[in-house]
């Protein structure tokens, strides 16, 4: 029989994020729709991701 990994801790998380978004003011949700309206523009627009360039270390 196939075995599985617990996934409770997940879950037990995915329920407190949950809750605590439900506990928001209405203004921070409408907060939250806008930002996510920009990274679903953002996504979709395609465009490649510019990083800083790093420092080389030797």
């Amino acid at each position: 029989m196939k075995t599985y990994p617990d996934i409770s801790k997940l879950i037990k998380a995915k329920e407190a994020h949950r809750r605590a978004l439900a506990a928001l003011p209405f203004e921070k949700k409408i907060e939250l729709v806008f930002k996510l309206q920009q990274r679903r523009r953002f996504v979709k627009s395609g465009q490649p991701v510019r990083r800083k360039s790093r420092v080389a270390v030797k």
